[in-house]
């Protein structure tokens, strides 16, 4: 066989077994598309039942044609994957083309090269299950997780930290970078997303998802509350507006929804139409994680507590001063509330380590830290 210039690296004309290849693609988590002859008109190269391979990449493995039939089909075969339908691509010399789009399940493609022959390939995608990353340990979090499970998706259940070894399946919060991170290209394609911790991590668990995969997130909250999480990343993790564009809040579709059930209804459609709608994947440039504040390390046991703030924390909690603070607690400046420590959220203001209940907390202290400290 002699050498093809037009070939792209990494074509190949054989695949010495489809039923393992496609095996081991799946086990790898790739996205893939099997190419089939189904009929052809002499003069072809391409028999019926010849079979290729075309990856995301746009490598082929196989043979369904000669050069000019195998540009069409690799082309097809790439808007196939994107919209996740199957198609048949009719090749016909002189033909008029149809409209090619993402999501047509027939099209005839116009043979232009010196050729009388035609054929049709039947093009399936065959992709990585969708993977829906369902973040709180609420109601309406395990009617989602639910079922989503019986339309077919695998199904994450991140809990925090402290929660997740109560669920033994469950992903820790603090782990979900990571373990989104590690997956293959085609499957972070996949990843859906939906938080529903009623405010509980919602700041933490969105930073994890906008960073690690590429994909709207979903936010079960009122505009308001989205309005704030949205405020709070952009200042405690530097994302930008478009970053923050794909957070979708309220997530689901206006049904009316009241019980745990229903709104995992509402969310879970809403998940489809955008699927169907062709609103795929596309990478978008996230921010590296921002250097850690200059903060000093929560308190160990027997250490001496973060001293304690004025002002307006005390008028919050309707006191004149706050109370005297003990090794395992502190005051949240902002809104008064008593922190366990070690704390989650910290910052440092003139050299005191200040802790926060939330991420809102510590992003409005940081904007204004003389608001909270001036003296009543």
């Amino acid at each position: 066989m002699t050498s093809d210039p037009q070939r792209p690296t990494g074509d190949t004309e054989f695949i010495p077994d489809l039923p393992e290849r496609l095996a081991g693609l799946a086990r790898e988590g790739a996205a893939v598309v099997v190419a089939t002859v189904v009929s052809r008109r002499a003069p072809v190269s391409a028999q019926v039942g010849d079979k290729a391979l075309i990856h995301a990449d746009g490598r082929m493995e196989g043979f369904v044609g000669g050069a000019c039939s195998r540009e069409i089909v690799r082309r097809q075969a790439l808007l196939a994957l994107q919209g996740g339908q199957a198609r048949l691509v009719r090749i016909v010399p002189g033909a008029a083309p149809d409209a090619e789009h993402a999501f047509a399940e027939r099209v005839t493609v116009p043979m232009n090269c010196a050729s009388e022959g035609q054929s049709e390939v039947f093009l399936e995608p065959l992709l990585p299950p969708r993977l829906l990353v369902v973040v709180g340990r609420t109601p309406v979090a395990r009617a989602i997780a639910a079922h989503a499970a019986l339309m077919g998706d695998r199904v994450w259940r991140v809990l925090d930290d402290d929660e997740a070894p109560d669920e033994p399946d469950a992903v820790p919060l603090g782990a979900l970078t990571a373990r989104l991170s590690a997956l293959p290209a085609a499957q972070r394609a996949r990843v859906r997303s939906v938080v529903a911790s009623q405010g509980h991590y919602d700041e933490t668990a969105i930073e994890a998802l906008l960073r690690a995969q590429p994909n709207p997130v979903g936010l079960l909250a009122s505009a308001r509350r989205a309005a704030t999480v949205r405020d709070t990343l952009r200042v405690l993790s530097g994302f930008s507006d478009a970053d923050l564009d794909r957070i979708r809040a309220p997530a689901g579709l206006h049904l009316g929804a009241r019980t745990p059930h229903e709104v995992a209804l509402s969310v879970l459609a809403e998940l489809v139409q955008l699927d169907r709608a062709g609103q795929v994947a596309t990478p978008l440039p996230v921010p590296a994680a921002p250097e850690a504040e200059p903060t000093t390390p929560p308190p160990t046991a027997g250490s001496t507590p973060p001293a304690a703030p004025t002002g307006l924390a005390a008028q919050v909690m309707g006191l004149t001063e706050l109370p005297v603070l003990t090794g395992d607690s502190a005051v949240d400046p902002v809104c008064g509330m008593t922190v366990t420590l070690p704390a989650k959220h910290t910052a440092d203001h003139a050299g005191v380590t200040y802790a926060f209940c939330c991420p809102h907390c510590k992003a409005r202290f940081l904007k204004d830290p003389a608001r909270y400290l001036t003296p009543s």
